[in-house]
């Protein structure tokens, strides 16, 4: 969990000053280690959080001829296996840290060294002979990596937070990213909440050559061959040794490792496959003062499984830490689960500097209530073509999925802007996004899980947990994620899925007689947060002093409130914590138009 910075400069001086101000607003994310490197035109920073090759990993690092020089945030769960194939080829290592094995695949392999990659990353390599700046991201968003272009100055960042010191990166609004954080709740990739910022998108690379920036996508999961048919006991035995591997990659660590545990089937299959390995971690649970609801299943998984088991206790008092933990989250963020997840990574240091999660279970195998509503309406859909009827009847599921992921309604939105010259910019988003642009496939449940692992995961759930975690300097590893199994889960037939109003059964039978039957036969509780009775009680008086904010139309904004006040759902509350945070937010980094 680094954090890496830089800056190219078209007049070649060296911005040291720059990056050191850069790197310091990055400090929590690397306590380890803090170096800058100069190799005009560019200038690099690296914060570092030492988990692998303690002594000599240390960056920026350079090749030996100094062509190449590479800044590096993340974990290369294979680089002992890639060394060892370097090795073979005549190379000669110094160190024994990822991060060279890393530098040396590009070296050697140039930009294809991204296929031969398993983890998480968000890199950038400076080639001196080429003059060209090279940054790349994960497949599945696991690290973030944002840009600034002026015409002048390139700079990258791991944090919003660090491009706002370099010279012309102002807090501006861009006004299409705040649409669509007025709709999802989070600002979503390319897109960052500030003018001339953008973020690089998972699964893809940018090259800045000749004051030219080019971005290519790497990764292509639905290209990947359909494997032959098989029986479900034949899945089931594929996913075990896919998810066995995956878990044994990640234990990899000259750290203590922790584990969170949070009573449902995803955190539970991890810590009883780590058990299996012959690891016992550390278990971390998180739990509302009034709401233990998940506790006593993640007490009854610990210690059938024997792990040592911490429980973290939050209550409403957070109010005096929310002005900090709206600081790390650079733009507005609107998931009530980052406050759980704040508490939950804090208490973590104590333990451990690495900790396994089950991010990406339900975007994998289906385990979200939505996916529930889509089957039924992809049957009846079905049913009533097979009836003669027309399509309109029961509506396209597809299209339905993402009017209902929308917080606010397109009208609600452009009178909240107080403008219609984004002409729905959610849409436009889905139509042009590189991974959900196509029509394929066909079936809408398919199409749904695609969409929530190319955009709700990463920009939501993997960026909520990087941040939360990175602010006390701890890693998180989600095996969940390794693309292997991301590929090879896109093909599983959606018996395996969903079947009424089951849910993420091929996971649920791979561990049947191994975990709790209450566990296996849990419905998912989510990670989510009392809003409702947060902002009736300790938060009500932000309400008053913060909304309507100045930079939303007004009217619009007391509507919300009156509902709210009048009616406190779950929609309006929801709604209310929306406009609530983006207040805070606005306030804090003192946004303008």
């Amino acid at each position: 969990m680094c954090g890496i910075v830089g800056i190219w400069s078209r007049t070649g001086e060296n911005n040291e000053q720059v990056v050191e101000a850069m790197s310091n607003t990055l400090a929590h994310r690397g306590p380890d280690g803090n170096d800058i490197s100069f190799v005009a035109p560019v200038t690099m920073g690296h914060r570092r959080l030492a988990i692998i090759d303690l002594v000599s990993g240390d960056q920026p690092m350079s090749t030996t001829d100094e062509r190449y020089t590479i800044v590096f945030n993340g974990e290369i769960y294979n680089y002992i296996e890639l060394r060892q194939e370097l090795e073979q080829e005549g190379l000669v290592f110094k160190t024994t840290s990822d991060t060279e094995v890393l530098l040396q695949t590009f070296v050697h392999w140039g930009e294809k060294c991204l296929e031969k990659l398993v983890g998480m990353f968000a890199l950038a390599i400076w080639d001196r002979s080429e003059e060209t700046l090279f940054l790349a991201r994960d497949r599945s968003g696991k690290k973030p990596l944002l840009y600034f272009w002026d015409g002048h100055s390139f700079a990258f960042a791991s944090e919003l937070k660090a491009l706002l010191q370099v010279p012309g990166c102002e807090t501006r609004l861009n006004a299409q990213a705040l649409e669509l954080y007025l709709a999802l709740g989070y600002v979503p990739a390319p897109l960052a909440i500030f003018q001339k910022v953008q973020k690089l998108q998972p699964g893809h690379y940018l090259k800045f050559k000749k004051k030219q920036v080019q971005i290519r996508r790497y990764w292509f999961p639905e290209s990947t061959p359909c494997r032959p048919a098989t029986t479900h006991t034949e899945r089931l035995a594929e996913f075990r040794t896919l998810f066995a591997e995956s878990i044994r990659l990640r234990l990899r660590s000259d750290v203590p490792i922790g584990i969170f545990l949070s009573g449902g089937i995803d955190s539970s299959a991890v810590a009883a496959e780590v058990v299996a390995q012959g690891k016992k971690l550390q278990a971390l649970s998180v739990v509302f003062d009034e709401d233990q609801t998940d506790l006593p299943y993640a007490i009854q998984v610990a210690e059938q499984l024997g792990l040592p088991h911490e429980i973290i206790e939050v209550g409403g008092s957070f109010k005096n830490d929310l002005e900090h933990i709206l600081w790390h989250y650079d733009e507005p963020f609107a998931d009530t689960s980052n406050i759980p997840s704040f508490y939950l990574a804090r208490a973590a240091r104590k333990y451990c500097k690495v900790v396994l999660n089950g991010d990406g279970a339900d975007e994998v195998f289906a385990g979200y209530r939505h996916y529930e509503y889509i089957y039924w309406k992809q049957s009846l859909k079905r049913l009533a073509c097979a009836a003669g009827l027309k399509d309109g009847r029961i509506g396209d599921p597809w299209l339905i999925y993402f009017q209902s992921k929308a917080i606010f309604r397109y009208n609600e939105r452009i009178n909240l802007l107080n403008s219609d010259t984004n002409k729905n910019s959610f849409e436009q988003f889905i139509r042009g996004h590189p991974f959900l642009g196509s029509t394929q496939p066909k079936m809408a449940l398919y199409r749904a899980l695609r969409a929530d692992r190319h955009v709700y995961l990463p920009n939501d759930l993997l960026y909520k947990m990087d941040i939360a975690l990175s602010a006390f300097g701890v890693e998180g590893r989600s095996p969940f994620l390794d693309h292997r199994l991301l590929e090879w889960a896109q093909f599983l037939p959606i018996g395996d899925l969903v079947c009424g109003k089951a849910k993420k059964l091929l996971l649920r039978k791979a561990y049947n007689g191994i975990l709790p039957s209450e566990i296996i036969d849990r419905p998912k509780q989510g990670f989510g947060s009392p809003i409702t009775r947060w902002l009736e009680g300790s938060l009500s008086e932000l309400l008053d002093e913060y909304l309507p904010s100045t930079l939303l139309e007004q009217q619009s904004q007391r509507h919300v409130l009156k509902s709210f006040r009048e009616r406190p759902s779950q929609v309006n509350s929801t709604r209310v914590w929306v406009l609530l945070m983006f207040a805070l937010w606005a306030h804090q980094w003192r946004v303008t138009w």
